[in-house]
């Protein structure tokens, strides 16, 4: 019988070279297409993150502002401007006995290391983070009472003892509840000073004139000044309980490192006091907005300089106090940037513009027309990134409603 062979021929060399060059070429274009689109969804994902975190931040600076002045507006002819002095477990907290951490470490409440009773007080550049950012950062003080009892001021029936008020009633204080205690009486230079302290564990009020204290923030004396020497003008201001999850909000407020906002509380009520609130954000500014005529709307708009710089809206006299009482409103302005750059080619950019600005369509007043505009320029390798900007007008509602001044 007969074989026949059957010759298989394969590919060539050639062939095959040619093949892997046809696929290299396809795989290339096919990577290409993904990096493309990778790219364009990265910049979507992050821009689209930007709005969020600019949204979120600016929700909960609303919420403190709005609040503000919770508990003692009805207080503010002689509370406002008032030294706070406290303690937390036998340590004093306010005046501070040393700087704020970072990113406040810089921060100055007009005088080193004291705060003063206002709802809401613009610093202006008083933080500056130290990564890329390359800016400063306004920071805000707001102070605001967890109470719900409507904050109306308690008076006095006699002088305080050393570990007691001798309030008008005392309907309005449960057990371990933080009180504001402030004099209606000035000081030879001006508002006097105010302390917070603590309603004793098992108190219930009621009719009774005697509001015992003890507790954490409980102390005889705060900073070289007794409670003895609160006068029978004195009155009791409720400003929330901490026990029971409604603790005053007496925050700082600012932007840091790796475009954070943080808060600071100053009152300590949290193991935790320094909170990052939200990222992307890379500056804050804000303004004032006043009643300068007594009708309860804002007819002007000031920065926080000259008469309303730090130092003179807290220098605890009593016109700064009054001054105080004219901020019916903030307006607060955020610069937004994500965290990465985009790859571009050499010399060119993703955005254009060499500079950002806030507050392009504020002025003064109806009668004055000089802007309050401010612009933040741009380096070259910042246009390289993306941002954002959010503004935001926020009323003082406790001074609005409550007709101060």
């Amino acid at each position: 019988m007969n074989t026949r062979r059957i010759f298989q021929r394969g590919m060539t060399i050639i062939e095959l070279m040619v093949g892997l060059v046809v696929g290299m070429l396809l795989a290339l274009a096919v990577f290409g297409i993904m990096a493309v689109a990778e790219g364009q969804r990265r910049s979507t994902t992050s821009v689209n993150t930007l709005s969020l975190d600019g949204q979120f931040a600016m929700q909960m600076l609303d919420k403190w502002v709005r609040s503000a002045g919770t508990g003692y507006t009805q207080s503010a002819s002689y509370a406002f401007g008032c030294e706070l002095l406290a303690t937390k477990g036998s340590t004093q907290v306010l005046p501070r006995t040393a700087t704020l951490p970072a990113p406040f470490a810089s921060v100055v409440p007009g005088t080193a290391n004291i705060f003063r009773l206002a709802p809401v007080v613009i610093l202006p550049d008083q933080t500056t983070p130290g990564d890329d950012n390359g800016g400063t950062s306004d920071v805000l003080v707001v102070m605001g009472s967890g109470s719900g009892g409507g904050g109306i001021p308690v008076t006095s029936s006699a002088s305080p003892d050393s570990a007691a008020l001798n309030l008008s009633n005392t309907l309005n204080f449960s057990a371990s509840d933080l009180v504001l205690v402030a004099d209606k009486q000035t000081t030879s230079t001006g508002v006097s000073p105010c302390m917070v302290t603590q309603v004793a564990t098992g108190v219930t009020g009621g009719t009774a004139t005697a509001l015992s204290l003890t507790g954490d923030y409980y102390a005889s004396s705060v900073n070289g000044t007794s409670i003895t020497s609160f006068t029978s003008d004195a009155v009791a201001i409720n400003l929330g309980n901490v026990t029971n999850g409604n603790p005053p909000q007496f925050l700082v407020l600012g932007v840091g490192d790796y475009s954070t906002l943080y808060s600071y509380d100053l009152l300590q009520t949290s193991d935790d006091p320094l909170t990052p609130v939200a990222t992307g954000v890379l500056e804050m500014k804000a303004l004032y907005g006043l009643d300068t005529d007594g009708d309860g709307k804002v007819d002007t708009w000031v920065k926080p300089s000259g008469s309303y710089a730090p130092s003179v809206l807290l220098a605890g006299t009593t016109t700064a106090a009054e001054t105080l009482q004219q901020i019916m409103a903030i307006k607060v302005g955020l610069i937004l940037r994500t965290p990465l750059a985009e790859k571009v080619e050499s010399g060119k950019v993703i955005t254009a513009a060499s500079s950002i600005s806030l507050f392009s369509d504020v002025v003064v007043s109806s009668t004055d027309s000089t802007s309050l505009k401010y612009t933040r320029s741009l380096t070259s390798t910042e246009q390289t990134y993306r941002f954002r900007t959010v503004e935001a007008t926020i009323p003082v509602r406790n001074s609005i409603i409550l007709g101060t001044p």
